[in-house]
């Protein structure tokens, strides 16, 4: 018997032209196995009313090797009793997609788009990165070969319980393709470096750079004598290294199909064959999204789970290493790089340049973990990780269901086309989200914040809600059976029928709640699958009621999603008349009475209280009044549905609806750690300058911890004087505070009106530079002149190589001041002097902050 844990799948054929599926892993040692599994067919349903079915779909149709009656529940809907279907078995897995449409002529088609590998998954209760065991079988009959693993074998997998992760081998690379000007184009531009760096170590090396000329005397430098022996040299280290996982940063987005194009260009017999089946790389592009498949691997592009981890200014390589790791990147600009590929002293810094490219991609991959939380959701889902990595919630989702749904002997319809999903989606803009209270503007104190666990799912198993218990057809007897949300949808009761998405979000909470527990007493290796896990997990729960509205999802009912919002916005005003009106107090000790209390917030599943008291209360005793508000509420809910206590705010100003910052207190073990919460702000929005952030986030500091006024107003001013001193000629590192970004989302002739990072990116092709690719975060600062705005954006490298002046009337007046000024407005003080050294001794301000700030 041999165990291993599942990287990735895909089918082939055997020596008999039959279907083959192939499972690629590692096992407990360290070996790659590919695993065969012959003599599962592939199938899908017909609902259908005509007569005969069997004998006119074979006579009709020679891929069916099979029609069987079947009794099945459709995908939506609340069914007494199962309806007559007919499985209709085929031999080849072309075969569905080849008669699908045809066959859909006589009826109702269900599970016609599931790939054979998931198919045979869902039936088989195995899933991506799960562990199987197998059972050996002589694979002579089958006579397959081609596939490049420690071990071959053939056989019948069975799932295995297994709580930690084999150890993966990770190939980071980068390329390097000097240009004469703007992007490389590789059709022109040869490759000329690639770096490698490797986890674990190949060959006792960290990394490796391959060059396209010989080169002497550098370490960890391999010489090739042509740009063609350099990618030949590439795939042969990467096939003996025999990577689980290999990445880069955007290699997706640039480097994996700039090779496969570069290959198709020199068009010189070079073999990108690494995929473990012998198949070279494959990318195709969706949109302004890069697939590449490599058999048997998995492709991590770390940019875009960068993006989806951290909120960054700018998503470059130099930026994320600088934020994230704290390193800093040299960069050799693109029109330099022929220069330092020419120039021997050159040379070596271009070497370095490359090497720590693939290091930084590595590093970040490393120390953040990046993967473990898509490892644990494949777990947890049963979809492949490469699934997770490149379709994300909505795959997981969907497998997840799919599995349900074949228990419960429910169908699950086919994906909808375009012209479906439009009408959903036009329809689900009648789709009302959550309630959000319109705050107590200003500065409120001694507020305890209060978090429903788990909202919307809790709403759904509460109340039985699912596309299994609405009513669309089938009715219970008794009208009592029926439950009525507030936004008039019609579902059974858990006592007639439990919902399917109740009974998976039931499990889930579970078992999350178990492993957390599990935790507590894991070993240390046990304790990074398990965390990530229940974090998983977490992300899964929370993802169901998303899916329910989405308009290409396979399973969509509006009236599921509104029926959950409704009950939403119905619950946060409940707990708001209950916390004001039903609990008139709270005992804290037999001679303290705190009352009075006063929602002063809330936003879809939060609520901030406000707590009226004489007497001055330490964080301990507003934890304990919030658990006992929480408690009291939680006790007029329906289970599973809990309000928790989350933190204390000692302080808040609240400006408008999502709007607002808080000194908040939180526990952590056994101490309490603080810190400023903002939401809405400028200090978290990405498209105003650093100074502009760090200033207004140095005044909530002030303002909210001291209550000094006058020392806010010295920060504005210290900020203003930078810009008005400003010297990028003398120190032009100081540039980076002004720097504003803003996300490139389409082609510039798409933008209706002109935008300031719209006419960078213009101004960059003009200059035959890099041009930013759709969807990076264009940087640009603005620069003083007489024209408008946005035609005065530019690239800060320009303006810094051109000693260009900025435009310091729109950094004061429209960067630094405005965010300021909301603060203080809302605190009722007087912001006429802030641009000024005259707040210190001006009356009626100073009156104003002695009378708010008299703490």
């Amino acid at each position: 018997m041999v165990e291993f844990q599942i990287l990735d799948a895909d089918y082939t054929y055997d020596k008999n032209k039959k279907p083959l599926l192939r499972f690629y892993g590692r096992d407990h040692e360290g070996q790659s196995v590919c695993c065969f599994v012959p003599g599962f067919k592939p199938y899908f349903y017909l609902q259908t009313t005509t007569s005969d079915i069997e004998n006119v779909l074979r006579s009709e149709f020679s891929q069916i090797l099979n029609v069987e009656e079947v009794q099945r529940f459709p995908a939506v809907g609340y069914y007494k009793n199962p309806v007559l279907m007919h499985r209709v078995v085929v031999s080849d897995p072309k075969d569905v997609r080849e008669i699908r449409d045809e066959v859909a002529k006589f009826g109702k088609v269900f599970e016609t788009d599931i790939l054979f590998r998931n198919r045979f998954m869902i039936d088989h209760g195995i899933g991506g990165m799960s562990w199987v065991s197998v059972e050996e079988m002589d694979d002579k009959r089958f006579g397959v070969d081609g596939v490049d693993c420690d071990l071959r074998l053939t056989g019948k997998m069975v799932p295995v319980e297994q709580v930690s992760n084999t150890n993966l081998t990770f190939l980071a690379f980068d390329i390097e393709c000097p240009t004469a000007g703007g992007m490389p184009d590789a059709t022109k531009s040869p490759i000329v470096l690639i770096s490698m760096y490797f986890k674990p170590s190949y060959n006792e090396r960290e990394s490796i750079v391959l060059s396209a000329k010989p080169v002497a005397g550098l370490d960890g430098v391999e010489g090739c004598d042509s740009e063609i022996s350099l990618l030949k040299r590439f795939f042969e280290i990467v096939k003996d290294f025999d990577p689980d996982v290999i990445l880069g940063y955007n290699s997706n987005g640039f480097d994996f199909p700039y090779i496969v194009d570069r290959i198709k260009h020199l068009d010189a017999g070079i073999k990108s064959d690494i995929g473990r089946d012998g198949k070279p790389v494959y990318y195709r592009r969706i949109g302004t999204i890069t697939r590449v498949t490599v058999t048997g691997r998995i492709i991590a592009d770390v940019l875009p789970i960068i993006r989806k981890e951290f909120s960054l200014k700018q998503y470059t390589l130099k930026n994320s290493a600088k934020e994230l790791l704290g390193l800093e990147k040299h960069d050799v600009r693109v029109e330099d790089m022929q220069d330092y590929w020419d120039s021997e002293n050159l040379l070596p810094t271009f070497i370095e340049y490359c090497r720590n490219d693939s290091y930084l991609a590595m590093e970040m991959m490393m120390r953040y973990r990046l993967l473990d939380k898509y490892i644990a959701l494949a777990r947890v889902s049963g979809s492949l990780l490469q699934d997770i990595l490149d379709s994300g919630q909505t795959a997981m989702v969907e497998n997840l269901l799919l599995k349900e749904y074949r228990a419960n002997q429910r169908v699950m319809p086919p994906k909808p086309d375009e012209k479906l999903s439009s009408y959903r989606h036009r329809a689900g803009e009648e789709l009302k989200g959550g309630e959000v209270l319109q705050p107590s503007r200003g500065l409120s104190e001694d507020i305890v914040i209060l978090d429903y666990r788990s909202l919307y799912p809790s709403i759904m198993m509460a109340h039985n809600l699912c596309y299994t218990t609405e009513i669309t057809k089938d009715a219970p007897d008794s009208s009592e059976d029926i439950i009525t949300t507030p936004s008039n949808g019609h579902f059974v009761s858990k006592k007639i029928h439990q919902g399917i998405l109740p009974k998976v979000l039931e499990r889930l909470l579970k078992l999350r709640v178990e492993i957390k527990e599990e935790m507590k007493q894991a070993s240390e290796d046990e304790i990074h699958a398990l965390d990530a896990t229940q974090l998983a997990l977490k992300i899964l729960l929370n993802s169901f009621y998303g899916y329910s509205g989405y308009a290409r999802a396979r399973l969509y009912s509006l009236n599921l999603a509104n029926s959950v919002t409704s009950y939403g916005r119905e619950n946060i005003l409940r707990t708001k008349q209950l916390i004001e009106e039903d609990i008139k107090s709270i005992i804290l000790t037999d001679s303290d009475d705190i009352s009075s209390f006063e929602v002063v917030y809330g936003d879809t599943d939060s609520v901030f209280v406000r707590i009226n008291s004489d007497k001055k209360l330490t964080i301990d005793e507003a934890s304990l009044i919030g658990t006992k508000i929480a408690d009291a509420v939680t006790s007029h809910l329906e289970k599973p549905m809990e309000l928790v206590f989350e933190a204390v705010a000692r302080r808040g100003v609240f400006l408008a609806k999502k709007r607002y910052a808080i000194w908040v207190f939180e526990k952590n073990g056994d101490r309490w750690e603080d810190k400023i919460k903002v939401k809405g702000m400028e200090t978290v929005r990405r498209d105003w300058c650093e100074l502009a952030s760090n200033t207004l986030n140095d005044v909530l500091e002030l303002v909210l911890k001291k209550g000094s006024i006058d020392e806010a107003a010295e920060t504005v001013r210290d900020a203003i004087n930078t810009i008005r001193t400003l010297d990028i000629n003398q120190n032009p590192d100081d540039l980076s505070k002004l720097i504003l970004t803003r996300r490139y989302t389409k082609k510039t002739e798409t933008y209706r009106n002109k935008q300031p990072h719209v006419t960078v990116v213009e101004k960059i092709k003009k200059r035959r530079g890099t041009v930013p690719n759709i969807g990076d975060r264009i940087p640009f600062v603005i620069i003083a002149g007489s024209g408008l705005l946005v035609t005065r954006a530019e690239q800060p490298e320009y303006v810094i190589a051109n000693n260009l002046p900025i435009d310091t009337n729109y950094y004061i007046n429209k960067q630094i001041l405005p965010p300021v000024e909301r603060i203080f407005k809302s605190l009722g003080i007087s912001t006429k002097h802030l641009d000024s050294r005259s707040l210190a001794t001006n009356n009626e301000t100073r009156s104003s902050q002695k009378s708010l700030f008299d703490f």
